[in-house]
């Protein structure tokens, strides 16, 4: 079960009014991207609360130096930019693989055991969208990048 419904599955059976997590403006990406104030309200009752939604890079880190914050060795260590380093769906999934064979050798036989099926469709998929970007591309060079009226059919 993912993270998402445990949490969604407890605010559900428990009636919780406030949801209250930690998602930065400056982290960018989908996820700072989705909200546009530290404050949402929902129509399901349960209302979003993002007490450190304004804190800038600098912010945060001197709220690590002041409060002493020791990271996890997937951002210190192994260079990780997020913690989904066995997500057989993440962007950086082969880089993340790397270094946790390198660093975690155990952990990297049991995700291979527990994803392999995942991983395999994911790098399947992702030949094929390189191929069929390739294939776009030779189109465009055949047309001189002219667009015929079959574009928009």
């Amino acid at each position: 079960m993912q993270k998402k419904n445990v949490a969604k599955n407890f605010h559900k059976n428990n009636e919780i009014d406030l949801n209250i997590y930690g998602v930065r403006k400056a982290e960018g990406g989908i996820r700072a991207g989705a909200y546009k104030t530290c404050f949402s309200v929902s129509e399901n009752k349960t209302d979003d609360y993002r007490p450190i939604f304004w804190y800038k890079d600098g912010t945060k880190i001197e709220y690590e130096t002041k409060f002493k914050i020791k990271h996890s060795d997937c951002y210190t260590k192994y260079g990780f930019k997020r913690t989904g380093c066995c997500c057989p769906y993440g962007r950086e999934l082969e880089q993340e693989l790397k270094a946790t064979e390198l660093y975690e050798p155990l952990l990297y036989k049991a995700v291979n055991n527990v994803f392999k099926n995942s991983y395999e469709y994911t790098r399947k998929y992702r030949e094929f969208v390189k191929m069929m970007k390739a294939k776009e591309e030779i189109e465009k060079e055949k047309t001189n990048g002219q667009m015929s009226i079959f574009d928009f059919i």
